[in-house]
């Protein structure tokens, strides 16, 4: 009992990191390891790749630089097509709005499928519109 009295205090030494006295820490013990390792091939292929509006940014810049807390994921739709999804908050009528852009992938090739604002569809006009202002963004 005595051995593990012992052990405990020191391993949570080294969970919590050494700091000097005055500073704080910033970083972990432990590696920070890219989110991009988890991504699919699919959502590789989408984040990395670009549109016809702005063939000079990935899919990927565009949402970091318009989107508040992007996130990625990908399922398989009804029909069997591979389905990558981002999914980010904007500025939609100069309210705050959840924005969900489809993009269907076929093989090292996809295309833009869908937008919901708002859980509301729309049409391909506002979607072309939507990637327009996000490569603005980037550039």
């Amino acid at each position: 009992m005595k051995k593990f009295s012992v052990i405990l205090p020191i391993f949570m030494l080294l969970l919590t990191g050494c700091v000097k006295s005055g500073e704080e820490s910033s970083s972990s013990i432990l590696p920070q390891i890219p989110i991009e390792l988890f991504d699919s091939s699919e959502v590789r292929a989408v984040k990395n790749g670009s549109v016809q509006a702005c063939p000079f940014s990935t899919l990927g810049e565009m949402a970091e630089a318009f989107m508040s807390n992007p996130s990625w994921s990908d399922f398989t739709s009804n029909t069997g097509t591979a389905v990558v999804e981002l999914t980010g908050q904007i500025s939609y009528s100069g309210l705050p709005a959840t924005a969900v852009i489809q993009f269907e992938v076929f093989g090292s090739t996809f295309e833009t499928s869908y937008l919901g604002i708002n859980g509301i569809d729309q049409n391909k006009l506002v979607l072309s519109a939507l990637l327009t202002k996000m490569c603005d963004a980037v550039i």
